[in-house]
């Protein structure tokens, strides 16, 4: 069942980003699965086709509640390496599973995610609910076909080419922060350019309280 977030003044969803000549921001979509969990796909939209996305970095990920996993790891708390998604019957469920990636899949396809986690993921090394503030992850084969498709918007309601970077399982509280940085060029021998974005009910910077104060849907957009 796909739906939208309740919002209100405290809980707005807001889009900000200091967009590169290729990123545009993060957008996402709100499903709730077959175990009743809340469900964030988050996307990075490009202006073009030609964009390839190299990497996630100085991450600030939360939800209202801890994210679940649901992988072939699951008897060490689960990981957000992506090619642990599988899907077996009766013990891991890509469907009911948080986990990263820049493009690629899961399930039948996870054996072949080449998303990889950076050192910020810390000792843990991408194990248990929570992802460490400052994390990253990258495309491990960029010249990749990460599946860089036609995106129409979603609940930010921003339209371009989008890849996906990560879902997000939880119960509880229908309330999602994602903050990020993001890089990316226009393929092999490109300039690298960077960008930056937030997508969610994250917590406002004062620039935005006045916004935050209309209630309801919010978007902002600034490139530079």
């Amino acid at each position: 069942m796909t739906t939208n977030f309740i919002l209100g003044s405290a809980t707005a969803l807001l889009l900000t980003g200091t967009a590169s000549a290729e990123f545009i921001g993060f957008d996402g979509t709100l499903t709730e699965n077959s175990q009743g969990n809340n469900v964030v796909q988050v996307f990075a939209v490009f202006d073009n086709a030609d964009a390839v996305a190299l990497n996630i970095f100085n991450a600030d990920i939360s939800a209202g509640g801890e994210f679940i996993h649901n992988d072939v790891q699951i008897g060490a708390g689960g990981t957000w390496t992506p090619s642990a998604s599988l899907d077996i019957p009766g013990f891991s469920n890509s469907s009911n599973d948080s986990y990263v990636t820049i493009g690629y899949g899961v399930g039948t396809a996870a054996a072949t995610n080449g998303t990889n986690l950076d050192p910020g993921f810390g000792e843990t090394n991408g194990l248990g609910g929570t992802i460490p503030v400052g994390a990253g992850w990258f495309n491990g084969n960029p010249p990749n076909e990460q599946g860089v498709s036609e995106f129409d918007g979603a609940l930010a309601g921003i339209s371009g080419y989008a890849v996906m970077v990560g879902q997000f399982v939880w119960s509880g509280e229908l309330k999602f922060c994602f903050e990020a940085e993001m890089g990316s060029n226009a393929g092999a021998g490109s300039e690298v350019d960077f960008g930056s974005g937030i997508f969610g009910s994250c917590v406002p910077t004062p620039g935005t309280l006045a916004l935050l104060g209309l209630g309801g849907f919010t978007t902002r957009r600034r490139r530079g």
